[in-house]
């Protein structure tokens, strides 16, 4: 494996994952080792999939190589990525690559096309993805681990699919979005399948899309972005349900939310068998670790995934020590990532 003492790391994890309380820090970038990478849109994708990868793992293997003596809560693990777009793509219509990021456009600009989305094990998207994580599995040869790259929850696809027409739908047309939320929700579970059996087992769990591990049958991440834009009860009716049938059966499950959307995450958490939730940092929003203490009583016995600066984490160590959580730093320095590992081991 190409961190060193990886063994004291899945260690950590294993004992964290059972325990009712503590604290893992994962360091998710370290700033003197960025570079500049070549735009997304140059690699000539969807057709030159091995190039591109070839090309993501060699600064993958490179990053790792410098950071190979981190004692922090990561494991070096990678999936095939080419942005937002293949988290939806998969279901039909069309897609393009940008400079940083790929972009699905709503195709179902009337109910009269939802015809138009279906699954299909040949879709270019989803072989992507799923031959992507097949083709890093290859390469790994003990190196490091393979992850998942995720999915939307049913409201996002929805969202992607019919553009913000579907807001609309919850009263125009309620009838014929909950029938396509229901075929969302199938999706869902439909790629995350197909990325689990790829991906294969890391510690018989598996790692999520944002490096979170899971023991056993676990998937994530999910997201449900749109929930920052609509009420509590429309929530409850429109995303609760159809999120749960993509949950159903699953002994863990990870979900992205927002800090903006702060008013739906104590809905977010009700979701069947949900026990993982990162709070992101939002622009002109609280911060996540400010969201976390407000939501204290809602979070209890969920392990929350938090951003936070030096200042933040020590700031909020005797909070954290009473609490489960992973902390997420981005360090500008190797030094800065072993302060914050330092502070983070204290709260045992």
């Amino acid at each position: 494996m190409i961190k060193n003492g990886i063994e004291r790391t899945n260690e950590r994890i294993s004992k964290f994952a059972v325990a009712d309380k503590g604290a893992l820090i994962q360091i998710k970038s370290i700033g003197e080792f960025s570079v500049r990478q070549r735009p997304l849109s140059s690699f000539g994708l969807p057709g030159n999939m091995k190039g591109y990868l070839d090309y993501r793992l060699g600064l993958f293997l490179d990053y790792w190589d410098k950071r190979k003596d981190l004692d922090d809560d990561m494991i070096p693990a990678i999936s095939s990525w080419y942005g937002i777009a293949e988290h939806t793509a998969f279901i039909g219509g069309e897609a393009d690559f940008g400079d940083q990021t790929s972009w699905h456009h709503p195709f179902i600009l009337d109910w009269s096309d939802r015809k138009k989305a279906s699954l299909d094990e040949n879709n270019t998207w989803l072989r992507l993805v799923v031959d992507g994580i097949l083709y890093l599995r290859e390469k790994a040869k003990g190196r490091y681990a393979v992850k998942l790259r995720g999915a939307e929850g049913a409201m996002d696809i929805a969202n992607i699919a019919r553009g913000n027409e579907m807001f609309y739908d919850f009263y125009e047309y309620p009838e014929e979005l909950c029938e396509f939320l229901d075929f969302c929700a199938g999706a869902a579970r439909f790629t995350l399948e197909k990325q689990t059996e790829a991906a294969g087992r890391y510690m018989d769990g598996v790692i999520t899309g944002f490096d979170i591990w899971l023991p056993g049958n676990s998937t994530g991440h999910l997201s449900e972005d749109a929930s920052v834009m609509i009420s509590p009860e429309q929530f409850r009716e429109f995303a609760l349900p159809y999120t749960n049938k993509i949950t159903n059966g699953y002994d863990h499950v990870f979900m992205h939310t927002h800090s903006v959307g702060v008013h739906n995450i104590p809905e977010i958490i009700k979701i069947d068998n949900l026990d993982y939730v990162e709070i992101s940092n939002d622009p002109n929003a609280e911060r996540s670790m400010a969201v976390y203490r407000k939501l204290e009583s809602e979070l209890a016995g969920m392990t929350v995934v938090v951003s936070a600066d030096l200042e933040e984490i020590r700031d909020n160590l005797e909070f954290l020590a009473s609490r489960k959580s992973v902390i997420w730093y981005d360090a500008k320095t190797t030094a800065d990532a072993e302060e914050a590992i330092a502070m983070a081991r204290s709260i045992g």
